[in-house]
């Protein structure tokens, strides 16, 4: 499979990272390389997958008496999904440069990179923040109440819904996760291998997407696919699909970052 490195500009600081030319299947390779991953330290990536899927029920049973908040959380939580993965990326970092898997290990590389990872999870965070109020404040306009019932928020499911309130939602939802992808593509596990800057490892993200758009495209979508198949087994799949998704993260960054 050939690559092509892309030079960054003669603006760009010298010390920028190159940017590889991904093909369009490539994101086929990344996943193949996360199920490598896995199969590799099936008992780690395991209980990484198990926390998060507990993540998942928790947000769950916090939104039980509040339902209009429940798809706020869980998509809230899936847009912290990148800085979650965290201890994947550091796994396949340790496979990569043939350490042994270590929990322990992780958490030291986790702490020496604290700095960087808690202002980019703060980012992060204040994102999720922001849907889950302004999702609230659709569902608000849409049921005109700030507590609609049970009933009222499963009739959405039967079709009974403003089309221009609910295209509001979508809409913004996708405008949200979309500008997350693009600065997160590769963010978190260039903080981690390299201590980037917040900033620096965002520029990069965008930088990588941009110049490999097809491919990154084919990817987001990978990734919206195989989540929707862990929502729809109410994330007892994503036991397994988590760390999948977690490893294939890290091997895109290896593969479109030099």
């Amino acid at each position: 499979m050939r690559t092509h490195a892309i030079q960054p500009n003669r603006s760009t600081l010298a010390s920028a990272p190159t940017i590889r030319r991904a093909d369009l299947a490539e994101p086929l390779d990344w996943l193949a390389a996360g199920v490598r991953s896995f199969a590799a330290a099936p008992a780690g990536s395991l209980l990484y997958g198990i926390l998060f899927a507990a993540a998942c029920w928790l947000a769950l049973a916090l939104t039980w008496s509040l339902p209009w908040f429940a798809l706020a959380f869980l998509t809230g939580l899936m847009l912290l999904g990148p800085f979650l993965a965290a201890g994947l990326y550091v796994a396949a970092r340790q496979q990569d440069t043939g350490e042994p898997i270590s929990i322990r290990g992780s958490f030291d590389l986790l702490w020496e990179r604290r700095t960087n990872l808690s202002l980019f999870a703060l980012f992060l965070g204040l994102i999720a923040a922001a849907w889950v109020r302004l999702s609230a404040l659709l569902f608000a306009i849409q049921f005109t109440t700030l507590s609609p019932s049970t009933n009222a928020y499963l009739g959405l499911l039967s079709g009974r819904f403003d089309p221009v309130v609910t295209s509001f939602f979508v809409g913004i939802g996708l405008l949200l996760a979309g500008t997350v992808f693009v600065i997160s593509a590769v963010a978190i596990p260039m903080i981690l291998d390299r201590d980037a800057s917040p900033i620096t490892a965002m520029q990069t993200s965008y930088r990588t997407v941009l110049s490999n758009w097809p491919a990154m495209l084919l990817w987001a979508a990978l990734i919206v696919l195989l989540s929707g198949i862990g929502l729809l087994t109410l994330f007892v799949g994503m036991i397994l699909l988590f760390p999948v998704l977690g490893y294939a993260t890290w091997h895109s960054y290896r593969r479109l970052v030099a």
